[in-house]
């Protein structure tokens, strides 16, 4: 049986304002697959390729976990959310939620999932309704899926709003009378209704002034202290990821390329991708000197990726044919820290063994084709 990265013990260190993650697996993927059609020219010839926006992943999430995905525009993060959030169906792969396959969920099973599974978007002016008060947005989830009385319900959003920082009064108000921290605050507290154990976070504070970033961040890690609630994070600003994530994946071009704790993969990425996105990072102060890394090229079509490792054609430090022949396999290169490179021998080991159990199949499997 094989072990996703995720299964080892926990050993965060250096995040004393985090909550401890509990040793219990809350939600699981495994081999997580999402690919669209594409049409290729004239739909009359048929032509058609499949997009591959998500492509072979496997993570878990830990209660009281903040694990956070990290990569360029396009790299398959929201997908992946989606997913998670069971709004897209995978291609291929599987997720469970608490040890059960939200893909064959029944109706008990799905009324406990989406009670336990909420989100919070990029956007809290698009994601909240204009038409609605903020009593009726953050009220609805307990109208829905809860027996609630309408004055248990009021009481509630009460005290919902002072939790994340805004009075009971402003339950009256309409989400334009409010800043965009404000409603942001507004879109937590309507996740937190009913009392999730997980709630994804799509770029939460990246439509938000500076100024205000940090203050939901702050809030976001004490309501996890308070909730013991799980968190995925997307995000693209690094800082936000180093700060609020117990753990990071770092995905490129729909693969998970490097993973781990989050001190030790920002303190010593291993992969050369990786290197370049902290290497482009801006640093927390002026005056510390960083190793610039320009990429060349731009990132791969996801319909025909390059052939063996897809970061190949960028790649400043490749090491010839077995990087454009070879497809990496995400391997335990050090305690906790995964990679997808073939610099690396457990990696490299790793990817051998999986092409040689391939070659092994296809042969097998033409010779009972050949029998029928």
């Amino acid at each position: 049986m094989t072990t996703t990265p995720a299964q080892k013990p926990n050993a965060v260190t250096g995040m004393a304002h985090l909550a401890t993650p509990k040793e219990e697996v809350l939600l699981r993927t495994t081999r997580l697959r999402k690919y669209f059609p594409v049409s290729r020219g004239l739909a009359l010839f048929g032509g058609k390729s499949h997009l591959k926006a998500v492509d072979d992943i496997s993570f878990d999430i830990r209660a009281g976990e903040t694990f956070g995905v990290v990569g360029e525009s396009g790299c398959g993060k929201t997908t992946t959310a989606k997913m998670v959030l069971n709004l897209e169906r995978p291609t291929g792969g599987d997720i469970s939620f608490e040890g059960k396959s939200i893909l064959k969920m029944d109706g008990d099973t799905r009324h406990n999932f989406r009670t336990n599974v909420q989100a919070v978007f990029q956007d809290p002016w698009s994601s909240l309704n204009p038409r609605m008060r903020v009593r009726a947005i953050v009220g609805e989830p307990m109208e829905i899926a809860t027996n609630m009385t309408r004055q248990q319900i009021t009481t509630r959003v009460g005290e919902l709003l002072t939790e994340v920082g805004l009075n009971p009064y402003q339950a009256n108000l309409y989400p334009h009378e409010f800043s965009g921290g404000q409603r942001q605050r507004i879109g937590i507290a309507r996740a937190l209704a009913l009392s999730p154990k997980l709630v994804v976070l799509d770029e939460p504070v990246s439509a938000l002034d500076v100024s205000i970033r940090a203050q939901i961040m702050n809030l976001l890690v004490d309501l996890q202290k308070q909730h013991g609630l799980a968190y995925m994070l997307i995000a693209h600003n690094l800082a936000t990821v180093r700060y609020m994530c117990h753990r990071v994946a770092v995905m490129y071009l729909g693969k998970i390329v490097e993973m781990g704790d989050t001190d030790p993969l920002f303190d010593d990425p291993m992969h050369p991708y990786t290197r370049a996105l902290i290497s482009a990072a801006l640093p927390s102060h002026p005056d510390i000197k960083r190793e610039e890394i320009i990429l060349p090229g731009e990132v791969p079509s996801p319909i025909n990726p390059p052939s063996g490792c897809t970061f190949n054609p960028r790649c400043p430090v490749k090491i010839g044919a077995v990087c454009e022949d070879l497809r990496p396999a995400l391997a335990e290169e050090k305690t906790r820290h995964w990679v997808s490179c073939h610099l690396y021998e457990s990696s490299l080991k790793s990817a051998e063994a999986v092409a040689k159990a391939q070659a092994e199949t296809v042969p097998a499997a033409a010779r009972n084709g050949r029998k029928g």
